[in-house]
């Protein structure tokens, strides 16, 4: 029975001196994310696979992932949050060549770049008197898209309150070929439609228009409030003007016309080269566009009459201005006012009325008339 005992004894030591030698030896981790570009709200999921790849099992393993803040889960899980982070816990015991795949389904509820990085690999011996440590760093990211706009109900042209004119007037009308028939979708305006093809197939269908590319649109977002900038951010109209920005591309998308996107935000993750994309159309081109304001910042690179420099600096050929602005500050005026002078049409969106009655009458203006909108904050985290 003594033989036993020191059997036992001198086996339970050299199996924990091997454990604790080899404890994190062979135990890989890896993390998959379902979807990069999600809407608010939009489930998505995180896949984990961990796997112990030699003979001797581990008998405690712990994983801690550590996710932006503005992540949730769906469902129950190990999780513990501080203002900028949310760490999911793992706990699990592998035996020898043991693979576990475990899939997450989260959410985000806010617009913005969630970066997902950091994850520490706990692993204890056989008796549990020791535990060793492993950093493993991803990176991994997903941006959420701002929540999109109906333009037709929520903007209201400035000094009319009683209704909305039709925003099919900022539409480019003035195609240079008819390319084809297709089928009537609501948006297409009504003179658009081909009679002699709706009567032969019994459904409505409308022309489909070529436009050149002086037939095109520059749309810019202004995230500048107040002069400088960082002394008066507003964040609820910033992120108004984002949403209003995707209903523009979007209504541009749908009719067929070729449109870019210029900003003053710094783009999270981006170069500075990005802030100004010139005119195409597309779904790709569209997607990249919407990326885009899932990326913009509060802070902006440079002030809004610099950024109109530096597109009079690029050979940009655009017949449509559509500015978007939390509002129109006094040294605005000028340079929108030379703009509504010199291009076929400007539009210019504005959250507030401030100085719009000092804006010449060459340009359509609007102001949101949607309703009450819910301050979210981007997410950044690093």
């Amino acid at each position: 029975m003594a033989y036993l005992i020191l059997f036992l004894v001198v086996s339970g030591i050299v199996l924990n001196r091997l454990s604790r030698r080899y404890t994190l030896l062979g135990v890989t981790y890896s993390r998959e994310i379902s979807k990069r570009l999600l809407e608010i709200g939009e489930d998505f999921h995180i896949t984990t696979v961990v796997e112990n790849r030699k003979f001797l099992p581990v008998t405690f393993l712990q994983i801690i992932e550590r996710f932006p803040a503005g992540i949730e889960y769906r469902f129950r899980a190990d999780q513990s949050k501080s203002r900028e982070f949310l760490y999911h816990t793992i706990t699990m015991f592998l035996l020898p060549f043991q693979r576990i795949k475990r899939v997450y389904t989260a959410t985000c509820n806010k617009r913005g770049r969630y970066i997902f990085e950091d994850v520490s690999i706990i692993g204890g011996d056989l008796l549990g008197l020791n535990t060793f440590v492993k950093s493993i760093r991803y990176s991994q990211e997903i941006v959420v898209l701002p929540e999109p706009v109906d333009l037709e109900n929520e903007l209201i042209p400035y000094g009319n309150y009683n209704g909305n004119l039709s925003v099919q007037r900022w539409i480019i009308d003035d195609p240079t070929m008819i390319i084809g028939i297709k089928e009537y979708t609501g948006l297409e305006s009504a003179k658009t439609i081909h009679w002699p093809s709706s009567l032969r197939t019994g459904n409505l269908m409308v022309k489909k228009f070529d436009f050149t590319m002086e037939n095109t649109a520059m749309i810019i977002l202004n995230v500048e409030c107040d002069k400088p900038f960082w002394v008066g951010v507003k964040p609820d109209d910033i992120e108004r003007c984002i949403s209003i920005t995707r209903g523009v591309m979007e209504k541009f998308e749908s009719m067929g016309i070729p449109y870019g996107f210029a900003t003053n935000s710094i783009l999270y993750g981006l170069p500075a080269s990005r802030n100004i994309i010139y005119p195409s159309s597309g779904p790709a081109h569209l997607e990249e566009l919407l990326e885009c304001l899932g990326r913009v910042s509060y802070s902006i690179s440079l002030t809004f009459e610099e950024l109109l420099l530096s597109l009079n600096t690029r050979d940009i050929k655009c017949s449509t201005y559509v500015i978007i602005t939390p509002e129109v500050l006094e040294s605005y005026v000028e340079p929108i006012n030379n703009l509504g002078s010199e291009l076929e049409e400007v539009i210019l969106i504005s959250i507030k009325d401030v100085n719009l009655e000092f804006i010449s009458q060459d340009v359509l203006k609007y102001l949101d008339g949607g309703v009450e909108y819910v301050y979210t904050i981007p997410q950044d985290n690093k």
